[in-house]
């Protein structure tokens, strides 16, 4: 759809919206809201993350809504903070049995940081230049990073032809500004990287059609969804300060096209007052990039100039395309009175007919200089899924149910190609007493794959031989038990407690390298008391813990090296890619154990005052303790462990009173506290240079803008309003 016929869609929903109000018995009702919002933020540099998806500058806000009714037509509407960076307007209305429609607008930020220094000139455009080298952060510039994502759209939906239907969606989303990103230096790790501020200049246009028959008994749709995303800029330049300042790109999301096709059908009402429903996909992903013949790098003589060595791929173009076809068939119902049963089945496959690429690149840049494709990294996949569960109320204050789902997944992954999992379940449900209810669900998974790097490498010098041991969670072998504990108890009318407890724990099988075991233990607690025609309190906390356990391999030297004198004592380190090798300084095996305690406190309570005032407040706090434990053999490379991974502590108060001058005024009153504390081992003690202080004669000298360095902060909120009802 493009930008004039969504324009005109859009247009043609507001002007059709007072048209329903043409009527003798029309009902209207609304208010409208005015007022002020102050703001003080104290303790930080940076604001971007006390304002990162709203806006709470000092200003005005404002909102307005109101309902129409007649006996044949209906509309809504809704706007807020009219003129802010996160304002909402919508508007519904239409004509019963003959028509709904829909116009809305809503923007909302993402900041992600304020105030930070960049040796960069041009940040949020496409080009950022700078001369390097510039150690000292005071002669760089500020920059604020973020942008505004804007979505404007509408909806049509024909019921003249009841029990036929038409239906028209289309929305426009735009989004500006800049987002966080990085760059490396050179070719490897110790090269050093930059931060850079990313143009963001995305259009996305949507539009769908559906229709269909819908009765009592039957349901039947079909409909589609085409998509266009485009993006002003392919790329971004900047000074690379280890090539001493060669232009580098930085390549960004290419346009591309998407369409999906869905049928849906429903049948109802069958035998065993049983229901039928099966649906069928097919979607498709298509953009078009050229393909970079050159990319920047060092002479191999080692001299200090620029050099674009190519990359001699063997298309100039590559065209992405990805198609998907999805089929769900699923059947419920009661073959007797007491016994609820389903049946389902899911399949599922992802075709990937994109350009083959082939780089001949010399002198080392791709692939160790030797020719490669990117053949292995175009996914293709086949799922087949299918279960049956059923619940047998066993008398009035017992049921239990039980379950079993299946999974294969076929796909050409490099390290795993066939991979079936088998889920069974348990649950009990018991409600004896009638003010007591409670649950239990017992879930195991079983999730075997096949591991296609068993052989890789020559020997154990060879650094592709280490593959033979390390597992991708995602698709390593693992044996998964949870369980689900949930109780309902009202010991009186006024009075309400829930608690519910989760259990999770992951045995990852056959993983020499990687992810060994992680847990899960969750406890929610709720309590609420009303008093008749008063004041009410709720009361809840939540507590998690989660830990994972993994083991890893160092190796520091790209090859095996016979013997090494430096750092001193010399040492041999043959088969150094084998973890099961005698350790030393330069391959070894080390360990980490990663935890992260979780708390969240919550009060709540209103209390009416007299006939025109409501007090309420809540008081939350959270809590995320992270920390890793890490350990060596024999402790080699000393490794510390990490005690902030991170640590988060938010305390928030809100306190609010409305009081009502008569049915047609109010006036809403409030204060909001926030105080936020972020600790994080890899960003206390922050500078924004790697080494500090910067020198000039590093080529692999980083240079860090300050995004997420600064978070801390409390702030105290203040606003009043006033509405008026009409």
């Amino acid at each position: 759809m493009s930008k004039t016929q969504l324009s005109m869609l859009i247009a043609s929903l507001f002007i059709a919206a007072p048209a329903l109000a043409q009527s003798d018995d029309f009902l209207f009702r609304g208010s409208v809201t005015a007022g002020g919002i102050f703001s003080e933020v104290n303790d930080t540099k940076d604001q971007s993350k006390f304002r990162e998806f709203q806006d709470l500058s000092n200003g005005m806000l404002s909102n307005i809504g109101f309902t129409g009714r007649t006996s044949r037509s209906w509309i809504d509407a809704y706007g807020e903070n009219f003129g802010r960076d996160d304002q909402y307007f919508s508007v519904r209305g239409g004509m019963y049995n003959v028509f709904k429609a829909q116009a809305y607008t809503s923007s909302m930020p993402h900041n992600f940081l304020f105030n930070g220094l960049t040796p960069f000139v041009g940040s949020g455009s496409g080009t950022l230049r700078a001369t390097f080298p510039n150690p000292d952060p005071a002669n760089w510039l500020n920059v604020d990073i973020g942008y505004e994502r804007k979505n404007t759209g509408g909806m049509i939906e024909f019921q003249a032809l009841s029990p036929w239907y038409f239906r028209v969606d289309g929305n426009q989303v735009k989004t500006t500004g800049t987002k966080v990103g990085s760059a490396s230096n050179g070719t490897s790790p110790g090269n050093g990287f930059v931060d850079l501020a990313i143009p963001v200049r995305y259009e996305t246009n949507n539009a769908s059609f559906e229709g269909g028959y819908t009765t009592r008994t039957m349901t039947f749709t079909a409909s589609y969804l085409a998509s266009n995303f485009g993006n002003s800029l392919d790329t971004v330049s900047w000074n690379n300060p280890f090539f001493n300042n060669g232009i580098d790109k930085t390549y960004l999301p290419p346009s591309n096209t998407y369409q999906r096709f869905a049928l849906n059908g429903t049948i109802r009402s069958l035998p065993w007052s049983s229901t039928l429903a099966a649906r069928y996909t097919w979607d498709q992903a298509k953009s078009t990039v050229n393909i970079a013949a050159s990319a920047l790098d060092t002479p191999n003589t080692g001299g200090t100039s620029p050099f674009f060595r190519p990359t001699n791929p063997d298309e100039a173009t590559f065209n992405g395309k990805q198609e998907r076809q999805t089929f769900t068939l699923g059947w419920s119902g009661t073959p007797m009175t007491g016994l609820d049963t389903r049946a389902f089945y899911n399949w599922q496959k992802l075709d990937n007919p994109s350009t083959v690429v082939t780089f001949n690149s010399v002198g080392g840049l791709l692939c160790a200089g030797a020719p490669c494709s990117n053949e292995p990294h175009l996914l293709h996949s086949e799922k087949h899924n299918a279960g049956v569960d059923a619940y047998w109320r066993i008398n009035k204050a017992n049921r239990v149910g039980a379950g079993y789902d299946w999974s294969n997944l076929k796909q050409n992954r490099e390290d795993f190609d066939d991979t079936t999992n088998n889920v069974f379940f348990v649950e009990w449900k018991n409600n004896s007493f009638d003010n007591l209810a409670a649950r239990i669900k017992y879930t195991y998974l079983q999730r075997r794959s096949t591991f296609l790097r068993s052989d890789i490498g020559v020997d154990a010098n060879d650094p592709e031989f280490l593959a033979r041991f390390v597992r991708a969670f995602d698709l390593a072998d693992i044996n998964e038990q949870k369980i689900k504990l949930v109780a309902d108890w009202s010991p009186m009318d006024s009075v309400g407690v829930a608690v519910e407890y989760n259990y999770k724990k992951n045995d990852y099988k056959d993983t020499p390298l990687g992810r060994k075991k992680d847990t899960r233990n969750e406890i929610f607690a709720n309590l609420t008391y009303a008093a008749p025609s008063s004041w009410r309190l709720s009361l809840f906390g939540d507590y998690e813990e989660v830990k994972y356990d993994s083991d890893h391999r160092y190796v520091g030297a790209g090859t095996c090296p016979a013997v090494s004198a430096t750092p001193a004592p010399p040492v041999t380190a043959n088969n150094c890619f084998d973890p099961s090798t005698a350790p030393n300084r330069l391959a070894y095996n080390w360990s980490a154990s990663v935890k992260n305690n979780n708390w969240l406190l919550g009060l709540g309570l209103d209390v009416p005052v007299g006939d025109k005032l409501m007090l309420t407040g809540s008081l939350l706090y959270e809590e995320a303790d992270g920390s890793s434990d890490m350990s060596a053999q024999q402790n080699f490379g000393n490794p510390l462990p990490l005690s902030n991974y991170p640590n988060v502590k938010t305390t928030s108060l809100n306190l609010k009173g409305v009081y009502t001058i008569d049915r047609n005024w109010s006036v809403t009153g409030g204060y909001a506290y926030q105080k936020y504390e972020y600790s994080d081992d890899a960003f206390n003690g922050y500078r924004n240079t790697i080494p500090y202080p910067g020198v000039t004669n590093n080529p692999a000298q980083s240079y860090l803008n300050g995004w997420n360095a600064y978070q801390p902060y409390n702030a105290n909120i203040f606003y009043l309003l006033g509405t008026y009802k009409f």
